[in-house]
């Protein structure tokens, strides 16, 4: 199962400012899979790959003390790393084009996740790895989602 954190020192650069992060298992269900492979299709960057947001980005809802996160894409982008779109039902608000392709909901702590940067960061990471390992292992580049188009 998807794992949705919230927490400071997950962005070198700002250490204090928390950070929204998925954790996906690569062997999970289709929906984990799918936002994992989406890094074959990444930019690579300084120790991270960014999705454009052109091809997808991660929507957030807070409710009360609950934060959802949901995973955004285009079906051209998800047709590039074998998925086909047809295989999830449900579209963005945002932009009726783009699927939805995961739903990720945790409870948070509304004030930190007031402060919480714009990007949400996805650790491909099997169902034992934690936060804290992922963070400290060199060779675990996560895949950087922006906000929806126009937040």
């Amino acid at each position: 199962m998807a794992r949705l954190h919230i927490r400071t020192g997950v962005d070198p650069d700002e250490p204090d400012v928390p950070v929204v992060t998925l954790l996906v298992d690569p062997d999970g269900p289709p929906a984990e899979r799918t936002v994992a492979r989406l890094g074959d299709y990444c930019h690579e960057g300084d120790g991270v790959f960014y999705l454009a947001q052109t091809d997808g980005w991660a929507e957030r809802a807070l409710s009360g003390d609950r934060l959802a996160v949901d995973v955004a894409v285009h079906p051209v982008a998800l047709g590039q790393v074998g998925v086909d779109a047809a295989a999830f039902a449900e579209r963005s608000p945002v932009d009726p084009e783009a699927v939805l392709v995961l739903r990720v909901e945790a409870g948070v702590e509304p004030e930190l996740c007031a402060r919480a940067a714009s990007a949400t960061v996805v650790f491909p990471a099997g169902p034992d790895d934690t936060l804290d390992d992922l963070l400290d292992a060199e060779d675990a580049w996560p895949m950087v989602l922006a906000p929806p188009p126009g937040a």
